[in-house]
């Protein structure tokens, strides 16, 4: 039996980092699951090797899909 992610959209985008003041790249990439779910993995630049995986539904996967240039990121928080 097989078991295999697939990578649906991967996006990259720049961060304000607060504590040292200077810009950042961070990059959230959805996968969705065997099961029919989906997996938002979530990564900021190689500076501080930030890492979350969230499992979202497909409500949330679509409006992160759909989400405009200055809503990326709003997982963060």
């Amino acid at each position: 039996m097989r078991f295999a992610i697939k990578l649906l959209a991967s996006r990259t985008y720049p961060f304000l980092d607060s504590d040292a003041l200077v810009e950042r790249q961070a990059r959230d990439t959805l996968f969705r699951m065997p099961d029919g779910s989906f997996l938002l993995h979530l990564s900021n630049d190689e500076a501080t090797h930030e890492d979350r995986l969230v499992r979202i539904g497909s409500r949330a996967a679509l409006i992160w899909v759909n989400a405009n240039p200055e809503e990326f990121g709003i997982e963060w928080q």
